[in-house]
């Protein structure tokens, strides 16, 4: 009896040993499975919402993510990405899982990106125009340009009017705004007067006849530039001038076409137009020959060559310019008011032409310094074996003119498209 109660005992306490052994396994096999079941910790480094200008870098600045203590930050997933080229509100989605892939944790991030960059708007034309009473006034209008929509010329309100009939100064404004509520504005100023008698002559108003324009210097507003005086021409005005004509497809002649116009040996087409440029300066070489290049019209400069002829012929002659005598050393003053040219002896006036002359290669169109001519400078012209000579008196050639004495039509500072039209026409 008492050896068969002992090995019930010993039986119950296996039972029990194994029992506890089973527990003790499932208990870990619960535990480990519950680890890899876990759910991860995730937290964002550096703000929740983030606002940025259109363009600016955007900063990826992490998160911090556990599970069972271990950091598992690297197998962060990141849904959804910014572009800083438009604007708008964009979201970066970080999500967590745990071992099995069986739970996950997931915090979200704003990012605001603004466009508060303003259209630039350019004007079609000058600044300031100056038109005379009754005058039709064209506006030219602008260009709207934005970072982000591109040209926006179309949505562009154009405000103030302009009284052709009343003296005075009007402002014309133009306003645009971008998709993202980014204001710009820009005026133009408009001035209407009175036209003097000066103002008709300058202008070339007399009907008929040839029209030889004349020009000076050249400056650039865009360049902070200012024309010191009337002889400047601002380079925006001058090619708009040199558009037209080539837009209109005006007729250029030769100084020989000129001359035979003058001696009525032959007619000119009705749009025709002479182009001239005095003295060679630095503003010509830099803003006018380009655009005289640009719309293939012909224009000749006429060159003091004590200044520059020894090189500017030589290196600028083309198929667009033709350059001619403004004397060699006599534009300045002389006696009484009046330019050296007329203050000369024969002999030494004569000197000076032909040398000028020479230096150009076979000149035979002069133009007076300061437009001062007499009998003896007529003369002496002649017999160096020039053709024609210019004053700078206001006018337009006609068949008879005197070949000597040139009228010309004076481009001044500020004249408006309109202006220049009735000038050529």
């Amino acid at each position: 009896m008492k050896i068969k109660n002992k090995s019930k005992i010993l039986l119950i306490l296996i039972i029990i040993i194994l029992f506890s052994v089973i527990a003790a396994i499932s208990f870990i096999l619960w535990q480990n499975e519950n680890r890899r079941n876990a759910i991860p910790t995730i937290s964002l480094l550096g703000d929740e919402n983030i606002t940025l200008k259109m363009n600016e870098e955007y900063i990826e600045n992490g998160i911090v993510a556990n599970c069972n203590n271990k950091d598992v930050s690297s197998n962060v997933i990141i849904e959804g990405k910014v572009d800083t080229n438009k604007p708008g509100q964009y979201r970066l989605r970080y999500i967590a899982y745990n071992e099995k892939n069986t739970s996950f944790a997931q915090v979200e991030r704003t990012i605001v990106v603004k466009d508060e960059i303003p259209p630039i708007i350019t004007l079609k034309g000058k600044e300031e125009v100056t038109i005379f009473l009754n005058e039709t006034y064209k506006d030219e209008g602008c260009t709207a340009q934005d970072n982000y929509d591109g040209d926006i010329s179309n949505k562009v309100v154009i405000t103030g009017k302009v009284d052709t009939k009343k003296e005075g100064e009007y402002t014309i404004t133009y306003a645009v705004e971008d998709s993202s509520f980014n204001k710009s504005s820009i005026t133009r100023k408009i001035i209407v007067k009175k036209k003097s008698e000066t103002n008709s002559t300058i202008l070339g108003k007399s009907k008929g006849g040839l029209p030889v324009l004349m020009y000076h210097f050249f400056y650039d507003a865009s360049k902070g530039e200012k024309g010191t005086d009337n002889n400047f021409m601002e380079v925006s005005d001058f090619e708009e001038q040199m558009k037209y004509l080539a837009d209109n497809q005006f007729y250029f002649p030769t100084w020989k076409e000129v001359e035979d116009y003058i001696d009525g040996k032959i007619t000119l087409p009705e749009k025709s137009v002479v182009i001239t440029i005095d003295d060679g300066a630095e503003s010509f070489i830099k803003y006018a020959i380009p655009i005289i290049e640009k719309y293939n019209v012909k224009a000749t400069s006429f060159v003091v060559t004590s200044w520059n002829g020894d090189w500017l012929p030589k290196s600028y002659r083309s198929s667009h310019l033709d350059f001619q005598s403004h004397s060699h050393d006599m534009h300045r003053a002389g006696a009484n008011g009046k330019g050296r040219f007329v203050n000369l002896s024969y002999k030494e006036a004569l000197e000076d032409v032909t040398k000028s002359k020479n230096i150009i290669g076979n000149s035979t169109i002069f133009c007076y310094p300061f437009g001062h001519y007499n009998d003896n400078t007529i003369k002496v012209l002649k017999d160096a074996g020039y053709r024609l000579a210019f004053t700078t008196k206001g006018g337009r050639i006609y068949k008879g003119t005197n070949k000597f004495a040139l009228p010309r039509v004076r481009m001044s500072k500020g004249i408006s498209l309109s202006s220049f039209k009735t000038a050529v026409q």
